[in-house]
C-alpha cells in the first residue's frame, strides 16, 4: 500500500478536532508546555516557528501518554509595532488584518498536526483579555515601595526614539548597534514625557532568583535555580549589572559651583586607583540639566551636550576610537590628595549609571586612557602587578609611549603594545599612592574606604545597569491605558485611574492611525474617544493617548492560559496553583533581556500584591537554533528565500516536515535548511509505512527476537531523548531500527502496537493510520495519541564501547554506545553532533567524517 500523506493527514486532522482528544485533563501530575506565543504576521509561519512548535508538541504528546494532565495551550501576542507597520504597509487597519492573519497562523498549526488545546486560545487584541491587562496595570500603579514611591510613575525623560517607527523604546529594544531591534533603523534621543515601570525597584531579587529559587519538577526531582541555558542567564545578569563599590564625594573649587551644592559624587568599584585621577568626567545629561537650573557656562559646552544627546546611547558607549568631550572650566579637589582635577563632560557617560559622573584614571581604565590620550592628559599608574623599584612615572600618553622604563608588566613603553587600551585593568599592587603603596588592590579598598568615610566623603553602594522601564508607545495599536487627566482630581502625576466596573478601556477604530511623529499617538485625533469625563468628579477630563508596549501582553498571557474562561477574574488561584509555573517555555533567545525580564518582573510584582504564591514564571527554558535558507542567509521575504511550510507540507506530508525539522540537527543550534535531506525524511516515512504494511498483513504472533530487544531500546530511546530535547538523536534511532526491521522476519501484532505508540509523538497522522488498522473495529474509537506511553524492559544488554569523537584529528569527546550503534556510521555521527564539546566547533562549518567503525568518528572542517 502506497504511503500517501494528503489522504491521511486530513482524515485524521478532521477527526481529531471532532473527538476534541487534545482537550486538557484535569487528573494527574501537571505539566505545562509552552512555546512562546507568536505575533501573527501577514506571512503566515515559516520554518523556524515549525521548529520551535513541533519540539514543544513532541514533548506535550510524549507527557500526555506517560499519564500526566498536560496543558498545551496557543494564542496571539498580536498587538505592538510589527502588526502596526505591517498594516500601515498594506494600507489594512490592523484591527481588519490581525485577525486574518491569527486565522491563517492556526490552519497553517493545524495542518502540522500541532495537538493545542484551542479551546484555550485568545489574542492579546482580544477586549475580553486586555481588559485584564489594564486591570493588572492598575494593581501595578497602586503598588508603592518602602520609600512610598509608586512603581509605576510618569516623568520627562530623554528616550530612544525610532524615526521611522515614530516611537518610543525601552533600553532593552535597542541592539548593541543603536538600531531598533524590529526595524533595523538607526534610534535617536527625545525628551517626553513617558510612563515608566520602576523595575530596578527588583534588581537584585531578578539577580538573586535566577540562582536560588527552589522548584521541583515533573519527576520529582529537586532543583535550586532556574533550568534555562547558560548563555540566557549569563545576559539577564549582565542586563541587570550589579555592581558593588563606593560613592565619593570631590569637592569643587573656585567660584563657580554647580546648581545644588558645591560636591560632585561619583561611584566607583575601583578605590584604589584615587591616587591616579587625573580628571573628572560628568554625561551630558547631568550638565543640561544644570544648565536649565541657571548655570553659566561657555556656550561650547552648551553646543556639545545638545550634540551629544542627539546621538542614542549604545552609538555613544561604541565610541571607543573617536573619544570627544569638553573641558567645562569645573576644578574638583581629590579628596585623598588634594590634587586639582579638571572636570569634563563627554558623551561616553550615562546619566543613568551611577551618579552620571565618573573619576578618569587613564591608567587603570581602558576608555580614560583612550579619552586621556585624545585631550593630553596625564596618565599616572598607581597600581601594577610588580611594583617597580624606584617608583613610575607620570605623564601624558604620548610622553609614557617615549619612555624607556621597563619596570614590570607595566614598562611604559609597552603602554599600548602590552595591555589592551594602553590601560592596566586587573587588581595588583599600589604604587605612587603615598602611605598606601605595597598595599594590594582588596586592602587598600578597604583602608582608602575607611578613611574617607571618617571624612564624610564615601559611603558603600550598589549600583544596577538595569534602568526603570520606559512602558509607554506613542502608537495607535495597543492597550489603551486606563487613565483619565483631571486638573481637579489628578493625583501626583496627574492621572485618575478608570474604576474596575468601566474595564476595558476599548481602543477605538481609526481611519488614521498612522504616527504622526509629533511625539503623541494618533489617539490624541480621536476626540471622541479622548474627551471623556472623570470617574471621581464627573468633571471634563482627557484619556491618556499613548498606548502599552506590546510587551504588556506577553508580560502575563501565561497566567490567562490556566484560567481562559473566567469573566469574574483574570485567574483562579485555585486554576493558577493547579498549573503554574511553566514547566516548558521554549522559543528563541532573542527575548533574554526583553520578554524573559519583562515577564519575571510582572511575576514578583503581582506576587508582592498578593495575586500570586511563586516568583518565578517559566521554571525550565530552552532556546532553540536559527532555521537559516539554503543559501546559510536569514530567511528574509526581501530575499525571496523563505520557506513556508505550506509548501512543504503540500508537497511531502507533515509528518515528513516535522520528522526533518526535528532531525536536521540539535535542536538549540543553528543550521541551514536543505530540501533534499526533507527528501530524506520522506522516504524514511515511506520504507516505514511499507513495512508497516507488510506486517500487519502477516498478522505474526510474535517479533523476530533480536528486534524485539531492539524495540525494547527503542522505546527507552526515543522517551530518554525528547525529554533531554535530543531530537535528532530520537529520530536517528527510529530510522536505525527501521533498518534493522526491513533485514528481519518482521514484528508480530503487539510490538507493531508499541512501535505506532513510540511513533506517535513524531510523526502522529502515520502513527494514527497505523494504528488504527490494529483497532478493534466493534469498540468505540480511541486515538493512538490516548494510550499510555509502553513500559518496556531491555531483555539483552550489548556490550558497550567507546567511540572517540575528533575535530580535525583533536579529540573532543567521547561516547559510549552499544556495539551494534557503534558500527552505525549516522547513529554515531548523530550523537557526535549533539554534544556541547563537538557542536561549537562545527556550527556554521562545513565537515566531512572520518569513520572507523567501532571505534571513532573525525570531522575534517
Amino acid at each position: 500500500m502506497k504511503y500517501q500523506p494528503k489522504e491521511i493527514e486530513p482524515k485524521w486532522l478532521t477527526k481529531w478536532l471532532e473527538e476534541k482528544i487534545y482537550a486538557t485533563r484535569e487528573e494527574g501530575k501537571k505539566v505545562y508546555v509552552l512555546g512562546m506565543f507568536p505575533y501573527p504576521s501577514g506571512e503566515g509561519l515559516h520554518t523556524g516557528h515549525v521548529r520551535i512548535y513541533t519540539a514543544t508538541d513532541v514533548i506535550a504528546r510524549l507527557f500526555r501518554m506517560k499519564g500526566y494532565r498536560v496543558l498545551f495551550p496557543m494564542g496571539w501576542d498580536a498587538f505592538g509595532l510589527p502588526a502596526e507597520n505591517a498594516a500601515i504597509k498594506s494600507k489594512t487597519n490592523p484591527m481588519e488584518m490581525v485577525p486574518r492573519n491569527e486565522a491563517n497562523f492556526r490552519r497553517q498549526m493545524e495542518i502540522l498536526g500541532l495537538s493545542y488545546d484551542w479551546e484555550r486560545e485568545f489574542s492579546t487584541t482580544d477586549p475580553s483579555y486586555y481588559r485584564w491587562t489594564q486591570w493588572l496595570f492598575l494593581k501595578l500603579y497602586s503598588l508603592k515601595n518602602e520609600k512610598g514611591e509608586r512603581l509605576v510613575y510618569r516623568k520627562e525623560v530623554p528616550i530612544n526614539w525610532c524615526p521611522f517607527c515614530k516611537t518610543g523604546l525601552a533600553n532593552e529594544e535597542v541592539l548593541a548597534d543603536g538600531t531598533h531591534e524590529r526595524c533595523g533603523t538607526v534610534v535617536e534621543k527625545r525628551l517626553l514625557p513617558q510612563w515608566m515601570m520602576r523595575i530596578t525597584d527588583y534588581a537584585e531579587r531578578l539577580l538573586t532568583d535566577l540562582d536560588t529559587v527552589e522548584w521541583q519538577d515533573e519527576g520529582g526531582k529537586e532543583h535550586q535555580g532556574l533550568d534555562w541555558p547558560e548563555g540566557i542567564l549569563e545576559m539577564q545578569k549582565n542586563w541587570i549589572g550589579r555592581k558593588e563599590g563606593v560613592r565619593v564625594r570631590y569637592k569643587i573649587t573656585g567660584a563657580a559651583t554647580i546648581p545644588g551644592g558645591t560636591f560632585l559624587e561619583v561611584f566607583t568599584t575601583r578605590l584604589d586607583t584615587i591616587y591616579g585621577v587625573s580628571f573628572m568626567v560628568v554625561a551630558p545629561e547631568k550638565v543640561k540639566d544644570w544648565l536649565d537650573k541657571g548655570w553659566i557656562i561657555d556656550p561650547k559646552v552648551t553646543e556639545y551636550i545638545k550634540q551629544a544627546l542627539s546621538k542614542p546611547e549604545q552609538q555613544r558607549l561604541a565610541a571607543v576610537d573617536d573619544k570627544t568631550g569638553v573641558d567645562t572650566g569645573l576644578r574638583a579637589v581629590n579628596p585623598i590628595d588634594g590634587s586639582k582635577i579638571p572636570i569634563y563632560v563627554a558623551d561616553y557617560v550615562l546619566s543613568e549609571v551611577g551618579t552620571g559622573a565618573v573619576m578618569g584614571v587613564p591608567a587603570h581604565d581602558r576608555r580614560d586612557f583612550e579619552f586621556a590620550k585624545k585631550f593630553g592628559l596625564e596618565v599616572k599608574r598607581v597600581v601594577t602587578e610588580d611594583a617597580p623599584p624606584d617608583g613610575s612615572p607620570t605623564g601624558t600618553p604620548r610622553e609614557l609611549q617615549d619612555s624607556s622604563w621597563d619596570g614590570g608588566r607595566m614598562a611604559s613603553s609597552q603602554v599600548e603594545s602590552d595591555v589592551p587600551g594602553g590601560a592596566f585593568e586587573d587588581d595588583g599592587v599600589l604604587i605612587n599612592s603615598g602611605i598606601y603603596d605595597g598595599l594590594s588592590s582588596v586592602e587598600a579598598r578597604e583602608k582608602i574606604f575607611a578613611e574617607l568615610k571618617k571624612q564624610g566623603l564615601a559611603e558603600h553602594e550598589v549600583t544596577y545597569h538595569l534602568r526603570d522601564w520606559i512602558f509607554s508607545r506613542q502608537r495607535y495599536w495597543g492597550e489603551p491605558f486606563p487613565l483619565v487627566y483631571c486638573e481637579k482630581c489628578g493625583d501626583e502625576n496627574g492621572v485618575v485611574t478608570v474604576p474596575e466596573k468601566q474595564l476595558p478601556v476599548k481602543l477605538p477604530k481609526l481611519i488614521s492611525y498612522q504616527p504622526s511623529g509629533t511625539g503623541e499617538s494618533p489617539l490624541a485625533l480621536a476626540s471622541d474617544w479622548v474627551n471623556t469625563t472623570c470617574p471621581r468628579c464627573g468633571g471634563k477630563a482627557r484619556r491618556e493617548t499613548d498606548t502599552m508596549p506590546n510587551w504588556a501582553g506577553s508580560c502575563w498571557y501565561f497566567l490567562r492560559f490556566a484560567d481562559t474562561d473566567n469573566r469574574k477574574q483574570a485567574w483562579s488561584g485555585e486554576k493558577l496553583s493547579k498549573w503554574l509555573p511553566v514547566d516548558w517555555y521554549l522559543g528563541g533567545a532573542e527575548h533574554a533581556v526583553l520578554h524573559l525580564l519583562y515577564a519575571r518582573f510582572w511575576i514578583k510584582a503581582f506576587y508582592d500584591l498578593k495575586l500570586l504564591k511563586f516568583t518565578e514564571p517559566f521554571l525550565r527554558l530552552r532556546s532553540v537554533g536559527i532555521v537559516l535558507a539554503e543559501d546559510k542567509k536569514k530567511m528574509s521575504k526581501s530575499l525571496g528565500n523563505v520557506v513556508t511550510p505550506d509548501e512543504v507540507v503540500d508537497k511531502f506530508g507533515a509528518d515528513a516536515v516535522r520528522i526533518y525539522e526535528m532531525f536536521m540537527g540539535p535542536w538549540e543550534q543553528s543550521i541551514a535548511w536543505e530540501t533534499r535531506a526533507l527528501v530524506g525524511s520522506y522516504r524514511f516515512l515511506d520504507k516505514l509505512y511499507q513495512l508497516a504494511t507488510r506486517d500487519l498483513e502477516k498478522k505474526l504472533g510474535k517479533s523476530d527476537k533480536t528486534l524485539r530487544v531492539q524495540l525494547s531500546k527503542l522505546v527507552n530511546k526515543v522517551e530518554s531523548d525528547i525529554q533531554n530535547l535530543k531530537f535528532n538523536t530520537a529520530v536517528a534511532a527510529m530510522m536505525k531500527f527501521t533498518n534493522s526491521w526491513a533485514k528481519s522476519e518482521g514484528l508480530g501484532v503487539e510490538d507493531l502496537k508499541i512501535l505506532f505508540i513510540t511513533l506517535a509523538p513524531l510523526a502522529p497522522f502515520m502513527a494514527e493510520e497505523l494504528y488504527q488498522r490494529l483497532a478493534v473495529k466493534d469498540k468505540k474509537w480511541v486515538s493512538v495519541h490516548q494510550q499510555a506511553w509502553p513500559e518496556v524492559e531491555v531483555a539483552t544488554e550489548e556490550e558497550t564501547v567507546v567511540v572517540a569523537v575528533q575535530v580535525n584529528g583533536r579529540l573532543r569527546d567521547t561516547i559510549n554506545l552499544s556495539a551494534s550503534e557503534a558500527r552505525d556510521e549516522d547513529r554515531v555521527k548523530v550523537e557526535a553532533q549533539s554534544r556541547e564539546r563537538v557542536k561549537r566547533f562545527l556550527e556554521g562549518k562545513d565537515a566531512r567524517t572520518v569513520f572507523v567503525p567501532g571505534r571513532l568518528i573525525n570531522f575534517v572542517v
